[in-house]
This record gives C-alpha cells, sequence and structure tokens, in this order.
C-alpha cells in the first residue's frame, strides 16, 4: 500500500467544522484508493484470461463511474466494469508505461474524499514524458469505489467533494 499524508476537515454535531490535520493514512476508504492504484500500476505484469478478473476490478462497484482526465481529446464518463475497461485499455493504447501514486487525502465527510494523485507516464508513439497532477473525488459504496470525478484543479474538487465554501482557501 502507498503511504501518504491525509488532510481531514470534519464536522461534528457540536463543533461544526474543525480544523485540518495531518497523519498518517490507514483509514479503510484511503487504503482501498490506494490498493486500487497499486492493482493498476501492476496490471502489466500479469494478463488473466478474462481481462475483468484482472485484480482492480476486486475494487471497484460493478456500477462504478469513472471520468477521464480533462483536457484529453475526447474526455468521457466510463461506467461499470466494461467502462472501467476501456479506461483501461485507453491509457495503455497511449503510454508504454503508466502509473499512479496517491499523495494525499482531503476527507469530505460520509463516505467521498479528495485524493491528490501524481501520474506519470511515457508517450507510446511521442516518447515524451508525462507528469502531472490529478484530483479524483472518490466515492465509496459499501466496500469498493463507486465514482471517480477527474479534474485538474484543486479548488474544483474540493468544491465537487462537497467541502464548505469557507474551507476551500485553506487548500
Amino acid at each position: 500500500m502507498s503511504q501518504g499524508a491525509v488532510s481531514v476537515l470534519e464536522q461534528t454535531p457540536e463543533l461544526g467544522w474543525g480544523a485540518a490535520e495531518l497523519y498518517t493514512l490507514d483509514e479503510e476508504d484511503f487504503q482501498l484508493f490506494s490498493e486500487l492504484c497499486d492493482a493498476f500500476n501492476s496490471l502489466g505484469k500479469s494478463s488473466p484470461d478474462d481481462p475483468l478478473d484482472a485484480e482492480p476490478f476486486r475494487y471497484l462497484h460493478e456500477d462504478v463511474e469513472l471520468q477521464d482526465y480533462p483536457g484529453i481529446p475526447a474526455a468521457t464518463w466510463h461506467r461499470g466494469h466494461s467502462g472501467a475497461l476501456q479506461w483501461t485499455m485507453n491509457l495503455w493504447e497511449s503510454f508504454v508505461d503508466f502509473h499512479l501514486e496517491p499523495q494525499e487525502f482531503i476527507r469530505a465527510g460520509g463516505a467521498r474524499f479528495v485524493c491528490v494523485t501524481a501520474a506519470f507516464g511515457q508517450g507510446r508513439r511521442s516518447g515524451l514524458q508525462l507528469s502531472l497532477t490529478a484530483y479524483a473525488v472518490v466515492t465509496v459504496e459499501g466496500d469498493r469505489i463507486r465514482r471517480i470525478a477527474i479534474t485538474a484543479d484543486r479548488q474544483e474538487a474540493l468544491k465537487s467533494a462537497g467541502l464548505p465554501r469557507e474551507f476551500l482557501g485553506w487548500y
């Protein structure tokens, strides 16, 4: 599992929204996303008979919704395991090597959080190195990831995750 910092804003009935704290990652929802990234990163090292049997799919809800990184041509949403497979295939068609590294988790309340993720790759045709930061608004349902909305803007991700306006300036 990848380790990282966790930024936490939690709401309590008595105090309202509390101050941000940093601590070592060990919460289940965050761990689930980290393990998904680890499984995704190791996809090239295995080739199951049925691609939907690949390890990353055990972390995804059967009705998962996964958004492409904004700004790529024809960016769209992918739904279900078949959509997640298409998302993955699109990446592997575009990159020789592509991997994700969760850097920071920001709790947004309930089963929703923002994961600041570094993405690295090498263009398959161009050979150019890619290094970018993506902000994933992740929703967990039960013990599976239900939705991953991706943006290139931190403030947009925090707002989309439902953090109160007064805390958006903290980040």
